[in-house]
């Protein structure tokens, strides 16, 4: 691997950090301040399984880590919690990645969806078990769907705004290794 491609490679890796830092802050800034608001989709997921699935490498598990304990920090969720589930839930699709590759969008994006939703009712079930306050079950149920509805839009912008493809076959990675 010559300097140049690992110059790219941590630019790439900090693009993928800033974002997430960029989206915790702007998470956090309070712009609508009424009772009754929805819970809006959680789109740093979107972005990190997207990234996981296309570019494993701009992602990996430290950055991963990184970005959600920062939010753990920011948002004064249970220290860690989410960040376990966001990491396993990324290492699921690490480990199957070739799978991934392979399956149509509809697939993948059934795929994301489910492993959202085990990571949001194990949560839950954690946070009960340790007598926590945990949010309510509908407001849990409108972020799983609309979390699961942003995923293609994510996918698509990041496809079609950013060139974010998957491998094609024979590609090789950062490290000359085949995908």
């Amino acid at each position: 691997m010559d300097d140049v491609s690992l110059v790219q490679l941590w630019a790439r890796r900090s693009l993928y950090i800033g974002t997430g830092f960029a989206i915790i802050l702007w998470s956090i800034v309070p712009f609508d301040l009424s009772a009754g608001a929805l819970p809006g989709p959680d789109i740093l997921y979107c972005i990190t399984m997207a990234y996981v699935v296309r570019k494993p490498e701009w992602a990996p598990v430290w950055a991963v880590f990184l970005v959600f304990f920062f939010r753990d920090i920011l948002t004064l969720a249970p220290l860690g919690l989410f960040t376990l589930l966001i990491v396993l839930g990324t290492e699921v699709v690490r480990s199957n990645i070739q799978a991934f590759r392979e399956y149509s969008f509809g697939l993948e994006w059934l795929w994301m969806g489910t492993i959202f939703f085990i990571i949001t009712i194990l949560q839950q079930i954690i946070l009960l078990m340790t007598l926590t306050h945990t949010p309510r079950f509908v407001e849990q149920l409108y972020l799983m769907v609309f979390t699961i509805l942003l995923y293609p839009v994510i996918v698509g912008v990041m496809k079609f705004g950013f060139g974010f493809q998957r491998p094609r076959p024979g590609e090789l990675d950062a490290w000359g290794k085949r995908l």
